[in-house]
């Protein structure tokens, strides 16, 4: 349902979201964390810049860090940043049958956009919580 790149995007913000205010962490030191192209999740680094989500400081000591908490960025944020589909247009002209294609389409696209609003990547934060409490060590 969310392609690569979404999945991705919140895999960086949640590694963002573990270090200490006012820290930065590079792209790179990211990527080898996650296991993940150094070169995609650059993309979806300066995606993520341009749409105001991080910021990005150049330079030695440089990186990216939250432009604010996660309770204040929305799944539909993301989505919309990395997902160039949600913001498709989608066409309600033609034959009767087109129009009526369109405006169902239209309204589901609009519901689930509404959907992805509500959710806050808090959430997210809560089931990465969730997951290392769950971790189970043996000697």
């Amino acid at each position: 349902m969310f392609p690569k790149k979404v999945n991705y995007g919140l895999r960086f913000l949640l590694t963002l979201s573990g270090i200490a205010e006012g820290s930065y962490l590079g792209v790179a030191e990211i990527a080898e964390r996650e296991n993940l192209s150094v070169k995609f999740l650059e993309a979806i680094a300066v995606a993520l810049r341009k749409g105001e989500v991080v910021n990005v400081r150049r330079g030695a000591g440089g990186g990216y860090n939250l432009a604010r908490p996660l309770k204040e960025i929305t799944l539909y944020d993301v989505v919309v940043l990395l997902d160039e589909k949600l913001v498709k247009e989608i066409s309600s002209d033609g034959n009767n049958t087109e129009k009526a294609v369109g405006r169902f389409l239209l309204s589901v696209r609009n519901d689930y956009a509404r959907m992805l609003r509500r959710v806050t990547l808090d959430k997210l934060r809560n089931y990465f919580v969730d997951e290392n409490e769950n971790l189970m060590y043996y000697i």
